[in-house]
């Protein structure tokens, strides 16, 4: 019999402190993500900071760490230049590709999910070559868009790629790094309540982004009153990301 299927509420883009600019034990994330009501966390811990030996005692802790009632997925955020970050969600072992390219084909044989991170406007031209092997894009990035609204600059990108990508998907994530980080941007995916379902539905767009009564698919295609409840919260006169620079 396969397990059921259940909503399962999940923070994306998390960091630790074996992340050299995060503060929070990887314990204390989970104690405290769980005890607000989610159900997974997706960490990303910076690639660049850690060395083999360094990133088999974080991985032991984050499967040692993770229960049945809150999922501990490893991963990673890469560097790729200066303004570019890649996350390989699922990804269990540190990666040295030496192109965006060749790195997105890392990830992706390592198992993992490959999410353009946190698109800046001076580099989101650049995403439209790598498109047709990203799994998809933060279009939602809580750190880095101040004021807790959708740029919908990025969400116009979105549907731009998705006319030739239609696997072309939009994440959102925390980006979590400091304790009094706002930590109410979810994703929630319908699955069973393991490792590889939740990774699966992630790489397949099966899940919807989610901040109080917000919700937004992860195709980016918005109903009449989802954009009416978008209304609500988002500024349409404002046409430009509000993402900072890094």
């Amino acid at each position: 019999m396969n397990p059921p299927c259940e909503r399962q509420i999940g923070a994306l883009h998390i960091h630790s402190s074996y992340s050299h600019d995060a503060e929070w034990p990887l314990e204390r994330c989970k104690e405290v993500f769980k005890r607000e009501g989610y159900h997974f966390l997706a960490m990303t811990e910076h690639a660049e900071g850690l060395d083999p030996e360094r990133a088999a005692v974080w991985l032991e802790e984050c499967d040692r760490l993770s229960d049945p009632a809150c999922l501990i997925l490893p991963g990673f955020e890469f560097s790729v230049g200066r303004q570019i970050h890649l996350l390989g969600f699922g990804v269990r072992k540190l990666l040295r590709g030496r192109s965006m390219e060749a790195l997105i084909d890392q990830i992706h044989e390592a198992g993992g999910v490959a999410v353009w991170a946190h698109p800046v406007p001076a580099s989101l031209n650049l995403i439209y070559p790598a498109a047709e092997a990203l799994d998809g894009m933060e279009i939602w990035n809580s750190r880095y868009h101040k004021g807790g609204g959708l740029p919908l600059r990025l969400l116009r990108a979105l549907e731009k790629l998705r006319e030739t990508r239609p696997a072309f998907h939009g994440f959102a994530g925390i980006d979590f790094h400091k304790g009094d980080q706002d930590r109410r941007l979810s994703v929630a995916v319908e699955s069973p309540r393991s490792a590889s379902a939740i990774l699966e539905a992630l790489r397949a767009g099966q899940f919807m982004i989610q901040r109080g009564r917000l919700r937004i698919p992860a195709t980016g295609s918005l109903s009449w009153r989802q954009q009416i409840e978008m209304a609500l919260h988002t500024n349409f006169f404002r046409t430009e990301s509000n993402a900072l620079a890094p």
